[in-house]
């Protein structure tokens, strides 16, 4: 899917997880009045990040410079549903208050840097957020998400190939603000096609989803 598609479903996407959080928080009662605490768990792709994803700073909207600190944060979508995330211009709630935002697929990681300038932060079904520069979270799997060139990505030359049957798509970043002005490079790519792309030592960040396994060539 490309960023552009991503980044309009985005705020429909939040507003759906934040509905589904608050349906889910309301205890069912059974016949004979007591609480139902059965839950379903869909087996898509499985990809287990929830046990996987480190504590950090958790989602909701976060007030920049009180809640969080300007800076690059890394986190795993560990909801089935996938994750979302959203830096903020102000906190009125409307489309133009967003400044950048993405959608992230379960398991995969997101990589966002908070300005001094934003008033706010958002994410939902979203692991911990961490200080980007720490420990990689990916364990070195070179799959789909934003990799963080030189943490969890090293420059050279990669290939791979389309396993998603409505494409893949892949960008290289000089940042990772999120906004459209940080790609440097991207490519959408049909269904089982390879893609070959070099990543530079100066790239910030690389982010790709709907391939395979990212091989050096």
């Amino acid at each position: 899917m490309s960023r552009k598609l991503k980044n309009i479903l985005g705020a429909i996407a939040l507003t759906a997880s934040l509905a589904a959080t608050v349906t889910a928080c309301q205890p069912a009662k059974s016949a004979a009045g007591s609480t139902n605490a059965a839950s379903t768990k869909a087996a898509s792709s499985g990809k287990s990040a929830a046990a996987a994803a480190p504590k950090g700073i958790g989602n909701g909207t976060l007030i920049v410079g009180k809640d969080i600190q300007p800076g690059t944060y890394k986190a795993i979508a560990t909801d089935e549903l996938g994750g979302y995330w959203e830096r903020e211009k102000d906190t009125s709630g409307s489309m133009d208050s967003i400044l950048a935002n993405d959608n992230v697929d379960q398991g995969d990681q997101a990589v966002v840097t908070i300005l001094p300038t934003d008033k706010a932060f958002k994410s939902s079904g979203m692991g911990g957020w961490v200080p980007a520069n720490g420990p990689s979270l990916t364990k070195g799997k070179l799959g789909a998400g934003t990799l963080i060139v030189g943490i969890d990505i090293q420059p050279g030359t990669y290939t791979a190939t389309v396993t998603d049957s409505s494409g893949g798509y892949w960008q290289r970043m000089k940042d990772t603000t999120g906004g459209d002005d940080s790609i440097l490079a991207n490519d959408n790519v049909d269904f089982g096609d390879k893609a070959v792309v070099t990543i530079s030592a100066s790239d910030k960040a690389f982010e790709s989803n709907g391939f395979g396994l990212w091989k050096k060539s």
